[in-house]
């Protein structure tokens, strides 16, 4: 039969549909990629709080902003800004080990560990090579030698472990590290904390498993310190006791520690989240004042860990007598911003919602390519921005982040389904 006025409206019809399909499409492309139903969107917005504290940390550094005149409070606060690497580290912990409280709580297997890696590695090495490999390549100066070592070392992330390559290439490198010896420790630190949480009153043998986890890297950060006081420079070339204490220290403490009291904090806001949101173990009052309870440690913690904020760089370097400030700094910075994280979780929706604000739910999901390429464009490693000031390289930061993210990150974003560690 032949084409009448219906035949040809519904093709109209069906061409604007198509339209509309392919037009929403194209502007979801342009969009982050949006996690699972289970994902928690006000951590996206902490997210990009965490990267912004360390930008603008490295700018003021760069620009050489000084507030002394001011009292010794303003050049803290520009300290404390650098500890929001510790902050990132807080949000890694609660997302990975999330799936693990819940399977631990519900008494259920563990996740598969090689699941676990495989996304693991999706996440982070894929733009993690993209930019080390920029770095080597147009890098003017000469690399700590040995400089084959240097690179193999940061291919392999255990370059915190090298005092003298910790930072050499970009440094931002050495939180990768310090976070991928996290990830190969994880399901290993699950099992165990699965192990003595077993049988009954499961939620409080876990909660004291993590209790007992985050001593233990308090006693090993304390051993690092008391130990780096007695070593001598190149202890590793002397041999006997003294090499083996130097490969003690690099393996435990590294360049500047491998915060595995932060990351357990983190951990431990994932199992009360767990317990109280997701199997509802409290009761909605209960609920808010916890998260009361939580804000409050994480501001009066702050308070406490400000004067000190100077211990945020602190660097490995043997023979010098360290201050206990050191042993308990990153706990306190820690305990701030894991209250801070499970307030905003457990509080009110109002409290969550300026943390799931649109712009700053957009920079938390770039947050990891603007980490990585920040440095780069602020010190112009990179010649393509030398012409620029340093604050119009700071908003360039944001435009390279965003096609780091979507030309290399995206494509392996696709093949998982996890929440992001970033």
């Amino acid at each position: 039969m032949g084409t009448g006025v219906s035949d040809v409206s519904e093709r109209a019809i069906r061409g604007k549909w198509v339209w509309g399909v392919n037009w929403r499409r194209g502007l979801l492309l342009l969009l982050p990629l949006q996690g699972t139903r289970n994902e928690i969107q006000a951590l996206d917005g902490v997210r990009a709080l965490a990267a912004l504290s360390i930008m603008v940390y490295h700018t003021l550094i760069m620009e050489r902003v000084n507030l002394a005149a001011y009292g010794a409070l303003p050049n803290d606060g520009i300290n404390f800004l650098a500890t929001g690497v510790q902050l990132f580290f807080i949000l890694s912990g609660f997302l990975l080990f999330r799936p693990y409280a819940l399977a631990i709580l519900a008494q259920r297997p563990l996740p598969d560990w090689r699941r676990f890696y495989q996304r693991r590695a999706l996440r982070i090495l894929p733009a993690y090579y993209v930019v080390l490999a920029i770095v080597a390549l147009t890098t003017t100066r000469a690399l700590q030698s040995p400089a084959w070592l240097n690179l193999l070392s940061h291919v392999a992330l255990v370059h915190d472990m090298f005092p003298l390559f910790n930072r050499d290439l970009d440094g931002p490198f050495w939180t990768l590290a310090v976070e991928w010896q996290f990830y190969l420790l994880l399901p290993a630190i699950a099992a165990g904390l699965a192990w003595l949480a077993r049988g009954t009153h499961t939620l409080l043998r876990l909660v004291a498993g993590l209790l007992l986890f985050i001593a233990l890297a308090l006693v090993v950060r304390w051993s690092d310190v008391a130990l780096a006081a007695h070593l001598p420079a190149h202890a590793y070339q002397q041999g006997g006791g003294l090499a083996l204490a130097w490969l003690f220290e690099m393996l435990t403490f590294g360049a500047q520690g491998k915060f595995l009291e932060v990351f357990a904090v983190g951990m431990l806001c994932a199992t009360f989240y767990v317990a109280v949101v997701e199997q509802q173990m409290l009761a909605e009052h209960t609920q808010r004042l916890l998260a009361v309870v939580a804000l409050g440690l994480g501001v009066a913690a702050a308070m406490v860990a400000l004067p000190h904020a100077v211990y945020a760089e602190y660097l490995f370097a043997p023979g010098v007598v360290r201050s206990r400030g050191l042993i308990l700094f990153p706990l306190v910075v820690a305990i701030a911003y894991g209250g801070l994280v499970l307030g905003i979780l457990l509080g009110a929706a109002g409290l969550r919602a300026p943390f799931a604000w649109g712009p700053l739910r957009f920079i938390g999901q770039i947050s990891y390519s603007l980490y990585l390429w920040h440095l780069m464009v602020l010190t112009a490693t990179v010649p393509l921005f030398l012409p620029l000031s340093l604050w119009q390289r700071f908003a360039a930061s944001f435009v390279v982040a965003y096609l780091s993210y979507q030309f290399v990150e995206r494509p392996f974003l696709r093949q998982r389904v996890a929440p992001r560690a970033w």
